[in-house]
């Protein structure tokens, strides 16, 4: 029991250390993340672009599968349909994510410039 009680206590040592500098890691992270700096549309809009950039990239990995399928179908009309499937349904999504994209953009832009920032939806423009 004397064991269990000296390791726990050992355990949660560091903890309590790490919880006295929290507060400055948290503002550290803060600082370091670009986000303390930022507005809220700017923020949201960089969340958005993150999102249809991972829709992107399931894209081409659905694009590369349906692919695969077809050129290892061997002549088999079954699995050569599901590639066509695939492709089909992965060409439909790119499409719905670059219409998200662009009604995205042109929202987050109208309410950035609307709201005083002026330089469009990233600032860059």
């Amino acid at each position: 029991m004397k064991y269990k009680l000296f390791f726990t206590f050992l355990l949660l040592l560091p903890a309590t250390a790490h919880a006295l500098t929290a507060e400055q890691g948290l503002a550290d992270a803060v600082e370091n993340s670009g986000l303390g700096t930022r507005k809220i549309p700017e923020i949201i809009a960089m969340a958005i672009r993150a999102l249809l950039a991972l829709l992107g990239a399931i894209f081409i990995v659905l694009i590369i599968l349906g692919g695969f399928r077809w050129m290892t179908s061997a002549g088999n009309a079954q699995k050569i349909e599901a590639a066509k499937q695939t492709l089909t349904n992965a060409i439909v999504g790119l499409v719905i994510v670059l219409a998200a994209y662009a009604i995205t953009e042109f929202v987050l832009r109208a309410v950035y410039d609307s709201t005083g920032g002026g330089a469009g939806a990233g600032g860059d423009g």
